[in-house]
């Protein structure tokens, strides 16, 4: 058996045509200008009309940032904490400074998005699988299967930009894996470096770790080929550089990883959140929680028929919640994947394999409990992420890979000796049986689907019934005509969605024939071996291109640039008046109860600073705040105390709370503006502290009616110095001079040591405060707010946003990049001189 560590078998002697007679530079350019013009003309409206993109997570992305944009553009810096978002979070809009090969990128990204990342992604499956079968036209077909998956016009869609990077540059990631296995040399370890790092820079590291495990899975199988074929030793110097690469890799992404691996351990995704049901890797989130999307075992199907499960949005009929359509490749794509893992006897389709069996699983997540629960228990950072569905798309990478190591196999003529006529040749039988086993599966699905598909989602028809109540309340439940509207309305959803399958099994079966009838015809010599390239990769191509434009219409356009689709009421006016009238940036806070849950909406952050918002990765010391002081998810209103700290001045809502007044109405919406008088200011002081240790015990305090906020600083531990009461004689006073996104300045006036409450959020890893230029300590005040001890008399009194884990990490980057780029352009130096050196003997040696 051969090893993919091992040079690719020389191909043999091919018939003289005009693809033959066209320089090696010149094909790659045909090929890669081929991915171009279909990635141009599939994302027209975006490039060429001047249409945006706007999917609801570029959108809540948008509107997290304008704090942090409005920084920039009055200072030129890029502000690391936003206020904006839950009353202040750190890294909404952060920007890397390091430069690396993917600034080259970024330079036409926003011209060209997102054409420019779908060629990088498409030339590197190209680059890759060329490289590991020197056919251009297996990695032109790999290379546009991948790029036109559905799921990647599905995460351009709904706005997934940073997965959608991050995926770019797997195959680079790859790329450089498979050379260094198969050079066993520092410059394969320094490759493997740089293209990781690129991938760490797109900051989804969920991609990146779901990326590792394919190439672990890969090196496993490399491992036990290595061991059987006595290659230990070398196996073992390739990993040791691929390990060097890894460990450089990470500290060429220190900046930003450093300062998130720090934000990570006070997130919901970290350590304080493994206190709170998550699992014993390491800390991340509960089990329940990160299983959400589960990819149900059926669905997998939808990789051949697309529409198996009913595609997306309300036609979707699976088991998750709701999702926005299939993993589709095309039974094309799958039956010469398939034909590799089964003809090509290489530890490289193997290894593949064990990686398309191993993401398949751990995508099915609560459903191959067996699998997933002992790696969330015990691998570090699998119990990080959430949506075990994402694994798919490092499944359709693999399959991809294997599909153009089939395609090769197809189109190879090694095996032909002599006059061998067509009914003798070794591949066309193979072939057959791979394209005919795919076919029959579909066959026999859409002959007989009911046998394995029941069309209809997990408790639909308990749905239907209560709906059916709701609109018909004085009817019973078991009323005859109510079960029978019940069965004849899921008889009707079933019968449009076996329809929809019916329709795609048979769209599937076509490509097949085709795909397998241009091939045979290769095989007999009647089509050359270009002519049927490019003919499977214009039937994968048509096919794709059909599915893909059903998630990626004309809806999905707009003339609007993202800013503008962010809507501003009445309301927000209004808001914003007060909000500049007060003085601008720091003086209140918002909470929006005008539009439904306040955490899952983002656009509040858009126009001032919200208590809510929406992110994927808060402070779990704020979502504690939401969840047990605030309250803001329950059935009665938020708690008064909880508003009062937070320094929320207005609320947003369609009636009046308790406690507050209305100060604006909106004619058009109803939606009321009320005033929270008794918020307490941005900065003030207390005369009073009292320690309460349990977090529990703390909640219910700030909860009671009992509780004042102006008087009294809850503390986790207690003060060194004391504090002296303040009563009506007593000078105690706070003013804000100067309020930006990174620091915040009071001038402090008291006649005797007293405590200063800051309305901030607490943030140890980053804020530090400094009175009179000294520096002094932050402690936790009232479970999620800073505080400081103020002796008496008037003092400056300064907070300021300083992360060491960022600036160390920027230095970090810094110099591993310079090392890393350096020694690569100089190896790469060397061995231009010494082949440019070599004679015309030592050419022919090599």
């Amino acid at each position: 058996m051969a090893s993919s560590a091992q040079t690719p078998t020389p191909r043999t002697a091919q018939a003289d045509t005009f693809w033959t007679r066209l320089s090696p530079t010149t094909r790659h350019a045909g090929c890669l200008g081929i991915l171009l013009v279909v990635a141009l003309a599939f994302y027209a409206p975006a490039v060429f009309e001047g249409k945006t993109i706007q999917g609801t997570d570029t959108v809540t992305f948008r509107a997290n940032a304008q704090v942090t944009v409005e920084h920039h553009q009055k200072t030129g810096e890029w502000a690391r904490w936003a206020p904006n978002v839950f009353g202040g979070m750190p890294y909404v809009n952060e920007k890397i400074s390091v430069l690396q090969l993917d600034d080259v990128v970024n330079l036409v990204r926003g011209a060209a998005w997102p054409v420019s990342l779908l060629f990088v992604l498409m030339a590197g499956v190209y680059l890759l699988v060329f490289y590991l079968t020197r056919n251009h036209f297996s990695g032109l077909v790999s290379g546009l299967a991948f790029g036109f998956t559905t799921y990647i016009p599905i995460i351009i869609g709904v706005g997934h930009g940073t997965k959608f990077v991050a995926l770019a540059y797997a195959p680079y990631v790859v790329l450089a894996f498979a050379y260094t296995l198969r050079n066993s040399s520092l410059l394969g370890g320094l490759l493997f470096a740089g293209a990781l790092a690129l991938q760490l820079r797109a900051n989804h590291p969920q991609i990146v770790f779901y990326t590792g495990m394919l190439l672990l899975l890969w090196w496993i199988v490399e491992a036990i080929g290595a061991w059987r074929e006595d290659r230990v030793p070398e196996l073992a110097t390739s990993t040791g550089w691929l390990a060097l690469g890894t460990v450089l890799s990470l500290a060429m992404a220190a900046e930003p990883y450093l300062a998130r691996y720090q934000y990570k351990q006070y997130s919901v995704r970290g350590g304080a959140a493994a206190v709170n049901g998550g699992g014993a890797g390491g800390g991340g989130m509960g089990w329940t929680a990160a299983m959400r999307w589960s990819h149900g075992p059926g669905e997998l199907f939808t990789f051949i028929v697309a529409d198996a499960f009913g595609g997306g949005g309300q036609t979707y009929w699976g088991p998750k919640t709701f999702t926005e359509g299939p993993h589709y490749l095309g039974g094309v794509i799958m039956a010469l994947a398939g034909l590799a893992v089964w003809r090509v006897r290489t530890w490289l389709a193997w290894g593949l394999g064990l990686g398309v069996l191993g993401t398949a699983l751990f995508a099915l997540g609560k459903y191959a409990a067996w699998l997933n629960w002992p790696m969330f228990q015990y691998v570090p950072f699998f119990d990080a992420f959430r949506g075990p569905e994402m694994w798919l798309s490092i499944t359709a990478l693999a399959l991809v890979l294997l599909a153009g190591i089939g395609l090769d196999y197809a189109l190879r003529r090694k095996e032909q000796q002599g006059r061998r006529t067509q009914s003798t040749d070794p591949r066309q039988r193979p072939l057959l049986i791979a394209f005919g086993a795919v076919f029959g599966i579909v066959a026999l699905m859409w002959l007989a689907p009911n046998t394995v598909l029941d069309f209809e989602k997990p408790n639909e028809q308990q749905r239907i019934r209560q709906a059916l109540l709701r609109e018909n309340p004085n009817v019973s439940p078991k009323n005859p005509r109510v079960q029978q509207a019940v069965r004849q309305q899921m008889q009707k959803q079933k019968q449009q969605r076996r329809g929809a399958f019916t329709t795609d099994a048979q769209r599937t079966m076509l490509f097949l024939v085709l795909a397998a009838g241009v091939l045979v015809l290769y095989r007999r010599k009647t089509l050359p071996a270009w002519g049927a390239g490019l003919a499977v990769l214009a039937i994968v191509g048509v096919d794709l291109w059909g599915v893909d434009t059903r998630y990626m219409g004309d809806e999905r356009y707009s003339a609007q640039d993202v800013e503008q689709s962010i809507p501003t009421y009445s309301f927000d006016q209004f808001i914003k008046e007060r909000q500049k009238k007060a003085g601008g940036l720091g003086r209140f806070r918002v909470l929006s109860l005008a539009e439904g849950d306040p955490t899952s909406k983002a656009r509040p952050s858009y126009h001032y600073e919200n208590v809510g918002g929406y992110h994927g990765a808060k402070l779990q010391r704020y979502q504690d705040y939401l969840d047990h002081i605030l309250q803001v998810t329950g059935s009665g209103p938020p708690n008064e105390n909880a508003l009062d700290l937070l320094n929320t001045r207005y609320v947003a809502a369609r009636q009046q709370l308790p406690g507050t007044e209305v100060a604006y109405r909106s004619q058009e919406s109803g939606v009321l503006v009320l005033e929270n008088t008794d918020a307490v200011p941005r900065g003030f002081l207390v005369g009073t502290t009292e320690v309460v240790e349990d977090p529990t015990q703390m909640w219910s305090r700030l909860r009671s009616a009992s509780f004042e906020p102006r008087q009294t600083a809850l503390l986790s531990a207690p003060l060194d110095q004391p504090v002296t009461p303040i009563d009506s004689g007593s000078t105690a006073e706070a003013t804000m001079e100067h309020y930006e996104p990174e620091e915040i300045r009071w001038t402090v006036n008291t006649d005797a040591p007293r405590f200063f409450v800051a309305s901030e959020v607490y943030y140890p890893a980053g804020w530090n405060a400094y009175l009179d230029g000294e520096p002094i300590p932050i402690h936790r005040t009232d479970y999620l707010l800073r505080g400081v001890h103020v002796p008496a008399g008037e003092h400056t009194l300064e907070m300021r946003f300083e992360p060491k884990a960022d600036r160390y990490g920027t230095w970090i980057a810094w110099t591993s990049t310079i090392l890393v780029y350096g020694a690569v352009l100089m190896l790469a130096g060397i061995r231009v001189r010494r082949q440019r050196g070599a004679g015309p003997e030592d050419e022919e040696a090599a």
